[in-house]
């Protein structure tokens, strides 16, 4: 069976299985809104605002199409569900206006629900964690977030992320928020990962990631430990062969 993503030949079997139960829950939780919200915009009549209606029509139905296509589910599975939904309220918003009825956004709303629950569902099952088998694909795996305080004192959140090719880290004031600071860094840079325990700001345990020119970077994450063995395990496999 061919997916979207690269499979270690370890788990491939068990991946096979997770993406023949999500497959059509992934396409229709990305296209079933812009679907519906298309079909309700060139069956009623345009008697709003026409230009800026069809602005956020397009632009709303355009970016999970790009997103599934482009296969950026893969990489960034943390956006799935506030990318539908945004979204999706771009596409009600901009049918309201095109059509001036509130009633007839109610089908996109509507859509952009159950299209919420469908990627919901589909991600509880494609990116399990137990057992440790997502780390023999290049499917992104996101740590949970950690609130600390920054230097000014204020609260922030930080998270980290890896796919098949880089890790990232991410520190931000809120769940929806750009990020305040951050970086990224190749796999292929990466010779080791542990959790210690850090006497530097915010304390407690971090991920430790030693790069290829013998520089240590600290993250900070929730569940250090968890996060740390997915890394590991996945840079173990990538260093292998059996990969398709």
């Amino acid at each position: 069976m061919r997916m979207p993503f690269r499979v270690h030949a370890s788990v491939r079997p068990e991946f096979e299985r997770r993406w023949a139960r999500v497959r059509a829950l992934v396409l229709l939780g990305f296209l079933a809104p812009p679907a519906v919200s298309l079909v309700v915009a060139l069956i009623a009549p345009w008697s709003g605002v026409v230009v800026v209606g069809w602005v956020l029509l397009v632009i709303g139905g355009a970016v999970p199409v790009w997103f599934l296509v482009g296969r950026g589910y893969v990489h960034r599975p943390g956006w799935w569900a506030g990318l539908v939904a945004y979204t999706g309220a771009a596409q009600a918003l901009g049918v309201g206006l095109l059509t001036r009825h509130v009633l007839l956004a109610v089908p996109a709303v509507v859509a952009t629900a159950v299209a919420g629950v469908l990627v919901t569902k589909a991600k509880a099952v494609l990116l399990d964690e137990v057992g440790g088998a997502i780390a023999g694909t290049t499917i992104g795996v996101r740590s949970g977030s950690r609130q600390v305080r920054n230097a000014t004192g204020h609260p922030v959140l930080a998270h980290a992320d890896f796919d098949g090719e880089l890790l990232r880290w991410h520190v931000v004031t809120g769940p929806s928020t750009p990020d305040v600071s951050g970086g990224e860094l190749p796999l292929d840079r990466i010779t080791d990962v542990w959790v210690a325990e850090t006497p530097a700001a915010p304390g407690g345990e971090v991920v430790v990631v030693r790069t290829a020119a013998g520089h240590d970077l600290e993250l900070v994450v929730g569940h250090p430990h968890d996060f740390a063995a997915l890394l590991d395990r996945r840079l173990r496999l990538l260093r292998e062969d059996d990969w398709s």
